[in-house]
């Protein structure tokens, strides 16, 4: 069992080991396990994605045009003080790198309310089965996924390699319902 500062390290050796060719294979796979997850809970018209650092599973190359060709309304968020704000993505065209290196909607997309999710993708270090998440360490998901008006399902979004058997959490921590890897989906 470690503390949150060891696992945090830990993952991301674990993550810096894997080459880019595994890295884009199981992206692709875990982008195609999101579809169909997706496409089989018909209520999802409006579904939240991350993106854009390096030892993250890629969600843009694969899944944002194959969420967009299906009509289903696609948002990244845009940090505005120390917040997680969703705005409407059209296209790779609204998207631009962010303060963090992320991917993030241009000024000009439009803003979604947070209660319109029906679905964040959700990323992090870190996963157990039972839905239990290791963040990065800055609280902008679980600030978002604690908000009072956040109803959407909460996926996480990991390389199977990102599950553990054990973190510790804390009261302000926010668990997750689902996790999908490379290996397809985990009930949590």
């Amino acid at each position: 069992m470690h503390d949150k500062p060891t696992l945090r390290q830990l993952m991301r050796e674990r993550l810096r080991a894997m080459d880019e060719a595994t890295r884009s294979a199981a992206s692709a796979q875990i982008s195609a396990h999101v579809l169909r997850s997706c496409v089989r809970q018909n209520a999802a018209q409006c579904i939240a994605l991350f993106g854009g650092l390096r030892n993250e599973p890629d969600l843009v190359t694969h899944l944002l045009p194959a969420l967009l060709a299906r009509g289903i309304r696609t948002c990244f968020f845009q940090i505005e003080h120390h917040a997680l704000q969703p705005r409407q993505v059209r296209s790779m065209d609204d998207l631009h790198r962010g303060q963090m290196n992320v991917w993030e909607p241009q000024p000009h997309c439009p803003l979604i309310d947070i209660a319109a999710l029906d679905i964040i993708l959700v990323p992090g270090l870190a996963f157990t089965r039972d839905g239990k998440r290791l963040g990065r360490g800055g609280g902008y998901y679980d600030r978002l996924l604690a908000h009072p008006t956040c109803r959407a399902e909460r996926i996480a979004v990991a390389y199977d390699v990102q599950i553990v058997d054990h973190i510790t959490v804390e009261f302000h921590d926010q668990h997750i319902h689902q996790i999908i890897t490379e290996s397809g989906l985990i009930q949590a």
